[in-house]
């Protein structure tokens, strides 16, 4: 029995067809009819174009996971820097307040103002807001030029594209991205901002959207796409 290669496939066996082969004038064998139609079946392969590792994930998919890193980031700056500037809102505002009060002989209300000092200090020193906005802000600027170089490549080489993974591999291990509702968020805006299917979206409730910033509520369910396989 014959084998036949297909393209990207392994070894098959062929149907047997009769008189396979005949024997030309020049008393070598020749195709026969059956041989010819099967070979204007078999596609031919494209040697034209470059090889492609299947391990290697298309520059789409890392342009699409630098844009959603990107969103990540660019959210927690601006959570960090909201609770940075609110810490310092109530600091100035209380400490304001309890010296009136005093000036004022308001004595117990002066306390309170002073505790309320006291716990904006408190949290504003323990979490340091305006540096992990700034860590946020660098990883964010990373992002962003790993994507300008994406977008300004029109036709990437294999070797380009492996570099573009492992950049981006190389970034992320250096981001603290454990917040897998709001990654999820910031996937579902880059999904619709490229305008895709239902099939693209995560399923996220009200309550993991307002503790996206702070933990990752359940159910933590897979794409639908995903789901059916």
């Amino acid at each position: 029995m014959e084998t036949v290669e297909a393209p990207g496939f392994r070894s098959v066996q062929s149907r047997v067809f009769p008189n396979t082969t005949a024997v030309g004038d020049d008393g070598r064998d020749s195709p026969t009819r059956a041989q010819i139609e099967m070979r204007e079946r078999t596609p031919a392969l494209d040697t034209s174009a470059p090889p492609r590792d299947r391990f290697a994930p298309s520059p789409e998919e890392i342009d699409f996971s630098v844009h959603v890193s990107m969103r990540y980031h660019a959210r927690r700056r601006a959570w960090f820097d909201r609770f940075h500037r609110a810490m310092i809102l109530v600091i100035t505002v209380c400490a304001s307040g309890g010296v009136a009060a005093i000036f004022g002989g308001l004595f117990p209300e002066a306390e309170y103002l002073a505790a309320a000092v006291a716990a904006a200090g408190a949290l504003e020193l323990a979490f340091s807001f305006p540096e992990r906005a700034r860590v946020e802000d660098a990883l964010y600027r990373r992002f962003n030029a790993l994507a300008v170089e994406i977008a300004s490549t029109k036709a990437p080489s294999l070797e380009q594209i492996h570099r573009w993974d492992a950049q981006r591999l190389l970034i992320r291990a250096d981001a603290d991205d454990r917040l897998e509702v709001l990654r999820r968020i910031c996937h579902n805006l880059e999904a619709e901002a490229r305008g895709c299917d239902g099939e693209a979206f995560y399923s996220v409730w009200p309550w993991q959207h307002l503790m996206a910033e702070i933990t990752s509520l359940p159910p933590l369910r897979p794409l639908r796409a995903l789901a059916r396989h």
